[in-house]
């Protein structure tokens, strides 16, 4: 049986070590130039997992759900026109200008609901009271940053989510098909994207739409992806 651990975020206690919040950490990186013009770079890279609760958890996923949200809906809305409407770039009339208005209140909506949730200032237990950041502040994770540690696993712009110290869940061939799942769903995320901005540049209407499906196909496949 799992002993019993207090949660880092909430303090209450939790078995699952499924839940806990992996944090990468390196140190000792190396540049070098390569024979083709290129850069090599080296570093040394470390995981700590820091105890969380599955409510906590849930509550994070909720909050980076909201995050995504709030970015994608004010690009929506330049997306859609209606922001150029609201600047006065198209021409348009008074009710299509008061439109426009109601729609840039409905797009600061996401963002403010983002704030709350990441406060834990709703009135909601599903949500975690501290932010994911926390995790950041664990004992064990300070230990290495005074002993020259930095966050994140890897220098810019290898930055990826932290790899879990204990990869036996990865083991096997379960964990090809959804390394290829989620590769194919960034993939198409990406081609949303491309998409989203040559129909902006035709003032289609439907940029919107593909904007929306390229987060949605984002977050998707940072959820099947095992290693992400």
């Amino acid at each position: 049986m799992t002993r019993p651990r207090q949660c880092w975020f909430c303090a209450g206690e939790t078995t699952a070590a499924r839940h806990d919040r992996v944090v990468g950490l390196h140190r000792d990186v190396e540049s070098s130039p390569t024979w083709y013009l290129g850069v090599r770079t080296t570093w040394q890279s470390i995981s700590v997992r820091v105890p969380r609760c599955e409510r906590c958890h849930g509550g994070h996923t909720i909050a980076r759900s909201t995050l995504a949200v709030a970015i994608a809906a004010p690009i929506a809305y330049a997306a859609g026109g209606e922001l150029d409407a609201l600047l006065g770039i198209l021409p348009s009339t008074p009710s299509e200008k008061v439109r426009s208005v109601i729609w840039a209140a409905v797009a600061c909506l996401p963002a403010l609901v983002w704030i709350a949730t990441r406060q834990a200032w709703l009135p909601w237990r599903r949500l975690a009271p501290r932010p994911l950041r926390h995790a950041r502040s664990h004992p064990a994770v300070q230990r290495l940053r005074e002993d020259g540690w930095r966050y994140r696993p890897g220098p810019f712009p290898h930055w990826r989510n932290a790899k879990d110290p204990d990869l036996d869940h990865l083991s096997g061939p379960s964990a090809r098909p959804r390394r290829i799942l989620g590769c194919v769903t960034g993939l198409l995320g990406l081609a949303s994207i491309v998409v989203t901005v040559v129909l902006y540049l035709r003032d289609s209407e439907l940029a919107a739409l593909f904007l929306v499906i390229a987060f949605g196909l984002f977050f998707l496949s940072s959820k099947i992806d095992p290693e992400v």
